[in-house]
């Protein structure tokens, strides 16, 4: 069967000399193994269809045989430019990523969670505002039935727990920024993924290194 399938790219490797193989999480059918053959070959005109934070139209083949499809072509929408071009830009729209692939199932869709991840990369891509990956993991938790809304904090900070629950990520520039909220609200996500996932998000651990003071990592003489 062949279909057409918007769709963005969560993470890729290399299957053998030539191939990849990549997981995308399509408009319609949920999170999908796909097999990019031959593209590390030189001059290979699927290759950049294959690169994590693509959003594109992939043209799918599917075979009954096995759960592995096969991309035979595809147009971009989008290929998020800034966000390979800057260093915490790129570690936050993976961890977007890491996060959808790390808690959907194949092949379930819901086109809730497509929805959310391509707001997250463009809101990503056009800087809109520091909120977005917290915003985007409690949202994403409470899609797949594992929300925190009702998690206690303090009275000050409620009122801005709950608008990250209730924004929607092109309109987070309204809420105010409060770093130290932000780091803790996104802790408290992270540790609930990661105890559902039962291991560490490879993503959170590049972060906590961007987050270090510029001071701490110069070598004194």
């Amino acid at each position: 069967m062949i279909s057409n399938e918007p769709a963005i790219v969560l993470s890729r490797r290399n299957l053998g000399e030539a191939d990849r193989l990549c997981t995308l999480y399509t408009e319609n059918q949920g999170k999908l193994s796909v097999r990019f053959s031959g593209v590390n070959k030189p001059g290979r005109k699927l290759k950049a269809l294959s690169e994590p934070m693509m959003w594109a139209e992939y043209r799918l083949y599917s075979s009954p045989r096995t759960d592995i499809a096969k991309c035979i072509g595809g147009a971009i929408i989008s290929s998020f430019p800034r966000l390979r071009g800057e260093l915490d830009a790129t570690v936050a729209a993976l961890g977007c990523c890491e996060r959808l692939d790390a808690l959907t199932p194949l092949r379930s869709p819901n086109c809730e969670k497509y929805l959310l991840i391509c707001a997250a990369l463009a809101a990503l891509e056009a800087s809109l505002s520091p909120w977005v990956p917290a915003a985007f993991s409690l949202q994403l938790l409470e899609a797949v039935g594992y929300g925190l809304r009702d998690r206690e904090f303090p009275d000050e900070e409620r009122p801005l727990w709950k608008r990250l629950h209730e924004t929607a990520l092109d309109a987070l520039p309204a809420v105010p920024w409060r770093p130290e909220a932000a780091e803790r609200f996104a802790r408290v996500a992270d540790d609930q993924i990661e105890g559902i996932i039962g291991r560490p998000l490879r993503s959170r651990g590049y972060m906590d290194k961007l987050r270090v003071p510029a001071e701490d990592t110069q070598v004194h003489a």
